[in-house]
C-alpha cells in the first residue's frame, strides 16, 4: 500500500509541475541582472518632477529604477505629473474634520530618447489616511507621513509597471 501511494505521489508532483510550467507565468526580472529587465531599467533618466511630493516620488523611483546611480548614457526618459488632493472623511458634531485621505494621482511617460517615441504611458494613485489631533504638530507630521507614503507607493507601481513593459518587449523579442 506505501508503494501505491508513494507512487501517487510522485504521479500527482508531476502533473503539479506540468500544470504551472504550462500556465505561461514567468517572473519579471527572470536573469536577475543578466537579464533584460534590470539593464533596461537603469537606462531610465528621471525628469524633475515639481514641488516637494515630486522630490520625493522621484527620489523613490530613482532608488528603485537606478540603484547605483543615474545612467552615464541615457536611452528612455520618465516623466512624472502628480496631483493632490485631500478629502475630510471623519466629521465632529461641530463639523471638524478628525480624518483625512490624501490621495495622490501620477500620470507618467516613458519615451524612447533617440526617436522621442512614446514607449509606455499610464496613471495611478494612492491613498494614505491620517488622523487630526489638537496639536498642530502631529497633524503637520501625520500629513507628511502621509505624503510619504503614497509617494512611496506611486514610485512602486511605476516602477512595476515598466518592468512588466521590458518584459514583455524581451519576451517579444524571444519568440
Amino acid at each position: 500500500m506505501s508503494e501505491r501511494r508513494r507512487i501517487a505521489g510522485i504521479g500527482v508532483s508531476a502533473l503539479l509541475a506540468l500544470a504551472v510550467g504550462g500556465c505561461g507565468f514567468q517572473p519579471v526580472y527572470k536573469g536577475g541582472a543578466r537579464g533584460a529587465t534590470v539593464p533596461q531599467m537603469a537606462a531610465i533618466s528621471v525628469a524633475p518632477i515639481d514641488d516637494r511630493t515630486g522630490q520625493l516620488v522621484r527620489n523613490h523611483l530613482l532608488d528603485l529604477l537606478t540603484p547605483r546611480g543615474a545612467p552615464a548614457r541615457p536611452l528612455y526618459r520618465l516623466e512624472v505629473k502628480l496631483r493632490e488632493t485631500k478629502d475630510g472623511l471623519a466629521l465632529e458634531q461641530d463639523e471638524s474634520v478628525t480624518r483625512f485621505n490624501l490621495t495622490l494621482h501620477a500620470t507618467f511617460e516613458m519615451n524612447e530618447l533617440r526617436s522621442d517615441r512614446t514607449l509606455l504611458s499610464g496613471s495611478t494613485r494612492a491613498i494614505a489616511a491620517y488622523n487630526v489631533v489638537r496639536s498642530d504638530y502631529a497633524n503637520l507630521i501625520a500629513e507628511r507621513d502621509a505624503r510619504a507614503r503614497s509617494s512611496q507607493e506611486v514610485a512602486q507601481e511605476i516602477k512595476t509597471r515598466i518592468a512588466v513593459y521590458f518584459r514583455r518587449q524581451e519576451q517579444a523579442f524571444l519568440r
